[in-house]
This record gives structure tokens, C-alpha cells and sequence, in this order.
């Protein structure tokens, strides 16, 4: 009769103790997700499950590549990365749908190459609106993001985002 006693002892610890080590691991992550949240001081990443492609710098001919490509599936949803106001959107003359963004913060944000624009120039976004979908014009068949930062505010007066995006988007 001690056999079946022990079993049944035996099996209420094992179902208290994987009820326990999942809340510790969910306290932990949200733990995680309070700092980041704290790190990303109101900023959301641009978009979503993306790979980096070509980089700051990169040789570009007669110029240095001024963004970071961020390569991913054509209509992925691509957001503002923060609150803030379009300040323009249009076509470039090489066929590149683009976004430019103001956001509260006084930096500004280029995105390129996306199949879709879904916001108009003056229009006001909040951080982690859907704003475009990836696509590849004005670069056909290289579908992805190429994102700017401006941190000064001040137009084409790009600076390296791979830092920033580090800190905003929880895949780098």
C-alpha cells in the first residue's frame, strides 16, 4: 500500500513544480519586457520579422549607403516608429515609394522601397501604426525596408541606425 501513496506524492510535486518554474519564467519575461519598453523611450521597431541586408556605408557607387536595409516578405507591414506627423510621401525618381516622418521626438525617419503607402504627407501617427508594406519598387526583386535615421531633425542629415535599432527591435 506505500507504493501507490508515494506515486500519488510523487506526482502533486511534479505538477506543482512546472506551474511554478513557467510563472518564474513569465515574471522574468515580463520583467525583460518592462526594461526594454524603458530602453526604447517610446519607439517602435519599423518592421517585423526581417533579416539586415546591406548596411551603413555600404559602396553605392558614387555615394556610401546612408540607411539599413532590412529585408523581409513583400506586404509585411512596416510602422512608424514613433508618434509623430508624415511629413511627406511620394515616388523618387528611380520608382522608390517613400515616406518621410517627423516623429515627436524632433528626429526624422526615412522609409523606402515599399509597395504600398498607406498614410498621406501632414497626416498624424502613432508609434507602431501601420504606415506601409514592404515592397521592392524602385529595386525590383530586392523586396525590403531601407530606413533612415535622421537624429538631428535636420533632412538627408543621416546618422547609423544600427543602434537605435538595436534597441527597438527585440530580432537584433
Amino acid at each position: 500500500m506505500r507504493f501507490p501513496a508515494l506515486l500519488i506524492v510523487w506526482a502533486l510535486i511534479l505538477s506543482v513544480v512546472p506551474a511554478t518554474a513557467s510563472h518564474a519564467v513569465s515574471q522574468s519575461v515580463e520583467a525583460n519586457s518592462s526594461v526594454a519598453a524603458k530602453k526604447n523611450r517610446g519607439k517602435a521597431c519599423p518592421t517585423k520579422n526581417f533579416w539586415l541586408g546591406a548596411g551603413w556605408g555600404a559602396d553605392r557607387g558614387r555615394r556610401s549607403h546612408a540607411g539599413m536595409d532590412m529585408g523581409g516578405k513583400r506586404g509585411t507591414p512596416i510602422f512608424a516608429i514613433e508618434t509623430g506627423r508624415i511629413n511627406r510621401t511620394k515616388r523618387q525618381s528611380n520608382g522608390a515609394l517613400q515616406i518621410v516622418m517627423k516623429g515627436r521626438s524632433g528626429s526624422m525617419y526615412y522609409y523606402g522601397h515599399m509597395d504600398k503607402v498607406l498614410v498621406k504627407g501632414g497626416q498624424r501617427v502613432t508609434k507602431g501604426q501601420v504606415i506601409g508594406r514592404m515592397g521592392d519598387s524602385g529595386s525590383k526583386g530586392q523586396v525590403h525596408l531601407h530606413f533612415e535615421y535622421w537624429k538631428s531633425g535636420r533632412e538627408s542629415d543621416a546618422v547609423n541606425p544600427i543602434k537605435l535599432l538595436k534597441r527597438i527591435c527585440p530580432s537584433i
